[in-house]
């Protein structure tokens, strides 16, 4: 018997509940075909879209979303509140996971689950535009696969985050686990000490519950070479990527490479 076709997929999703790796790469400001096309070619399965810093014209939002969408990305957008508006808007754009930055408490993710999910699991309203590439044959099915495609994730970077983690990373419908670290530095009177033990200690300890919870979760330390990448994925860890960073810190780094030969 062959498996239905979905109306709605997320391949990453897909590879997280299958226990492999994904990596993700953070665009704060250029959200251009280019940039959207070379994320693909190179092997990542998630864009990361800040919203949280940083205002989009909603139109070059919205075609940014849906061009990640049919080059097989998965568009995730990372959200700074939680509100109807927000999170209805944003996945009926074309998302297809939303990033809670500062998840503090189990009401804001029960809230996040509410507005991300269709009836029976939440409140989101059904609409026919990006999200849905601009039909709807069955709305039941369509409901029931995007249900399961959209993906969510919790941006620890808070004490009060650090210490709700083990009851928001409980919610069934929570699929991965991702840090700030500079704000709970901060938060952690630790300004910019990003390797400060204490900094390291709380995002393993939350790093602990999601992986003894069956969630995807960020190594609280980056892999640095492919050894260690093989090392963090034996002890569980699957998400990856450089989504603590800008797209202006890695076009200035290549820059900076580019003309030291000329120096």
């Amino acid at each position: 018997m062959t498996e239905q076709k979905r109306s709605i997929r997320n391949h990453a999703k897909e590879l997280l509940k299958s226990g492999e790796a994904v990596r993700a790469l953070n665009v704060f400001e250029s959200l251009r075909p280019s940039v959207v096309s070379v994320v693909a070619q190179t092997g990542y399965e998630v864009v990361l879209v800040e919203t949280e810093h940083i205002m989009h014209n909603p139109e070059t939002f919205t075609n940014f979303l849906l061009m990640a969408r049919h080059l097989g990305l998965c568009p995730t957008v990372t959200i700074p509140e939680v509100s109807r508006t927000l999170v209805s808007r944003t996945l009926d754009a074309g998302a297809l996971g939303i990033c809670l930055s500062h998840a503090e408490t189990p009401e804001d993710v029960n809230d996040l689950v509410r507005w991300s999910k269709y009836p029976p699991v939440g409140e989101r309203a059904l609409a026919h535009g990006p999200n849905s590439d601009y039909q709807i044959e069955d709305a039941s099915s369509y409901c029931a696969d995007a249900n399961d495609a959209t993906m969510i994730v919790l941006k620890i970077e808070s004490r009060l985050g650090i210490e709700n983690a083990e009851e928001m990373i409980s919610q069934e419908w929570v699929d991965g686990v991702v840090f700030g670290p500079g704000d709970l530095a901060s938060d952690m009177g630790l300004h910019g000490q990003l390797d400060h033990p204490d900094l390291i200690a709380a995002m393993n300890s939350v790093a602990r519950i999601a992986l003894n919870k069956g969630k995807a979760v960020e190594s609280p330390v980056y892999a640095t070479d492919p050894a260690e990448f093989r090392h963090q994925r034996e002890q569980g860890f699957q998400i990856f990527g450089p989504i603590r960073t800008t797209e202006y810190d890695m076009l200035r780094k290549a820059a900076a490479e580019a003309i030291a030969p000329f120096q």
